[in-house]
């Protein structure tokens, strides 16, 4: 009992450093990633692709500090199918506040879609060194930003919930990824998340951390294309059967665990 409550304990401290880290010292890099950069005389687009390169050798360093410390512990299946592919949709679930650390973690060459919220927060200076892509953007851009990041090789991260799954709620996608696809007939790489017991949920406090350390599982699943889908004769048909296919895919795989 008491070894528990020390774990517990040790936890909860762990959780609040690791926030401290993410949310304190992720600024800190950009501002010196930046200068370093123009320093470098490096254009625009260069230095978005090493702070791209650069976040996701923190987010990896990231996520094995907090499993050495026994703050989680992280599965990894089928990581192989990422290798030596060109540019894809990075799709997936989102049901806790490290989901999107533990796909770049994983991902060297990862472009994402971010809450336009979250671009004047803490992180901002990180994403808009990065270049990342904002939600919000209109239409036309968001699918030119989208296109320039596949053809150069990049796996474009995109939750279709566009925020975190709601507890005890069925999975509803939003269409933006499915145009996305069906425009630039993208292939789409389908990610499964899960954690058990669940923590960081859409509501959760940082301090509210379950009785025993939670196990975080990313499967990399098959990938597909429209023609695997079925394209209707109207996009916004094709955009339509995307979604529910894509729903109906997520509430089977988190139904068997």
């Amino acid at each position: 009992m008491l070894l528990n409550r020390l774990d517990h304990l040790w936890r909860v401290l762990g959780t609040g450093l690791a926030f401290l880290a993410l949310f304190g010292g992720g600024p800190i890099v950009a501002l010196i990633t930046i200068c370093i950069a123009r320093l470098m005389l490096l254009g625009g687009t260069e230095r978005a692709a090493r702070m791209r390169y650069l976040i996701h050798r923190m987010f990896r360093l990231y996520i094995r500090t907090l499993v050495v410390l026994r703050v989680i512990d992280v599965d990894m299946e089928g990581s192989a199918k990422l290798a030596d592919r060109g540019g894809r949709l990075i799709v997936s679930n989102h049901p806790t506040l490290l989901d999107v650390v533990l796909l770049v973690a994983l991902i060297p060459r990862a472009q994402c879609v971010v809450k336009s919220e979250h671009w004047n927060g803490m992180l901002g200076p990180v994403m808009r060194a990065a270049g990342y892509i904002r939600n919000d953007l209109p239409a036309e851009e968001m699918l030119a930003a989208s296109r320039a990041a596949l053809d150069g090789g990049y796996h474009l991260i995109i939750f279709p919930e566009g925020t975190r799954s709601r507890p005890g709620q069925p999975l509803r996608f939003r269409r933006g990824f499915a145009h996305i696809a069906t425009m630039l007939e993208a292939e789409i790489q389908l990610v499964v998340l899960t954690c058990n017991p669940p923590t960081l949920l859409k509501g959760d406090k940082w301090w509210q951390v379950p009785p025993r350390r939670p196990r975080f599982r990313v499967a990399i699943g098959n990938t597909i294309t429209m023609k695997d889908v079925g394209v209707e004769e109207h996009r916004s048909l094709t955009t339509r059967k995307l979604v529910r296919h894509l729903e109906d895919y997520y509430m089977e795989q988190l139904a068997n665990g």
